[in-house]
């Protein structure tokens, strides 16, 4: 958390490595007050990633050393065996605040670099795929535009906050206390992960589309963040007004628990992979006409499911409230999103029958979406 100052506005503007300018890093004060006369700081992308991680390093280590020597003066000193282990606490900080710099320092520039330096210098097979996009305009990048480098990175940086506390919360719940409030970390967790997979791998397999909306953090809004808050409030009102309660019949309460485990995990990597495998053909929103570079995609995952990327969200979900006990909230999101996504598939294979014709019809008898009443 100490190194969140340094994390939050890391970068005024990355431009590609071929601009005529003299890459320096600025002065310490303005990487914390980008200029806000609209002067374009021009940073070199090693330098700045390095940069990130040297001082949340630093700060983190610092943050956490006092932590522990404030927990050792509490016990005045005392040597006992549950402190053998202490040393790996810096170190296991360490490493995740390493991740957590890698992840801000990096992923900033995966936009303005692959898209500038890999996509500027060749034509495009899709023409004008992306009519916003121009990788000469450096104005793109900046705050509070579609592709603000500014606010991929601190959106980057909070999920990456909020996964590594999610984990550490479940995990230590659940091992050290008989609490079943372990379950709230957790939904934080598979959130913080799912929000950041969909940016990554638009950014890393779909460049030209890869925006600050690519997080889907306020898609939906505001229903999506109301069932969430709703899910988080049931869990944890349930826990504590009937800690004792049996939620499963049956004792079938540790198999669904799996059940959903498996579903968490089946959900979110199939949902990556269609999104990987996709490439450019995947977008976030349904397409009104055909680019140039659209192909039908039915290989790999997509020869097994059609709309593997519903599949995998419907899935996920469910399972996620599966894992956290909540009997309302998976009848509320098994209505809401089959109701979502069975509209949706119906009028998004409309444009792709007009798309590609009988290619798709052909594609659509033999292959299914494995969404209940869902053909």
């Amino acid at each position: 958390m100490a190194g969140a100052a340094v994390m939050a506005f890391p970068v005024a503007s990355l431009v590609r490595r071929d601009t005529p300018a003299e890459y320096t890093v600025p002065p310490f004060p303005s990487l914390f007050w980008p200029p806000q006369d609209g002067t374009v700081i021009l940073y070199e992308l090693d330098d700045m990633w390095k940069f990130t991680l040297y001082w949340t390093l630093i700060l983190y280590g610092l943050f956490h050393l006092g932590a522990v020597g404030v927990a050792v003066l509490m016990q005045g000193g005392k040597r006992s065996s549950s402190w053998k282990y202490l040393w790996l606490v810096p170190l296991v900080y360490a490493l995740i605040a390493a991740v957590e710099g890698l992840l801000a320092g990096t992923l900033v520039g995966l936009i303005s670099y692959n898209a500038g330096s890999t996509h500027a210098d060749k034509p495009s097979s899709s023409g004008s795929d992306s009519p916003n996009f121009s990788p000469d305009d450096p104005s793109l990048y900046l705050p509070h535009q579609p592709k603000s480098l500014s606010g991929i990175a601190i959106r980057s940086f909070c999920l990456g906050i909020a996964l590594t506390l999610g984990l550490i919360g479940t995990l230590t719940i659940y091992f050290y206390t008989s609490s079943p409030l372990w379950r709230l970390p957790f939904f934080l967790t598979a959130l913080a992960l799912f929000h950041f997979l969909e940016f990554w791998t638009t950014a890393a397999y779909n460049t030209r589309a890869a925006e600050v909306s690519s997080f889907l953090l306020t898609s939906n809004w505001p229903a999506y963040a109301i069932a969430h808050s709703f899910a988080t409030l049931e869990c944890l009102l349930t826990h504590l007004l009937w800690p004792g309660a049996r939620w499963a019949p049956f004792g079938l309460g540790p198999a669904l628990m799996l059940a959903g485990w498996v579903l968490v995990v089946l959900g979110q990597t199939v949902r990556s992979v269609a999104m990987v495998h996709a490439g450019r053909s995947f977008n976030h929103l349904v397409q009104y006409r055909r680019q140039s570079g659209h192909v039908l995609v039915t290989t790999g995952i997509y020869g097994v499911l059609r709309h593997p990327s519903y599949f995998g969200f419907f899935w996920w979900a469910l399972g996620t409230q599966m894992v956290m006990g909540n009997v309302v909230s998976f009848v509320g999101y098994a209505v809401v999103l089959w109701r979502f996504f069975s509209s949706r598939i119906q009028y998004e294979e409309e444009l792709l029958v007009a798309f590609f014709g009988e290619d798709y019809i052909s594609y659509r008898r033999r292959v299914r979406t494995l969404i209940p009443l869902v053909p």
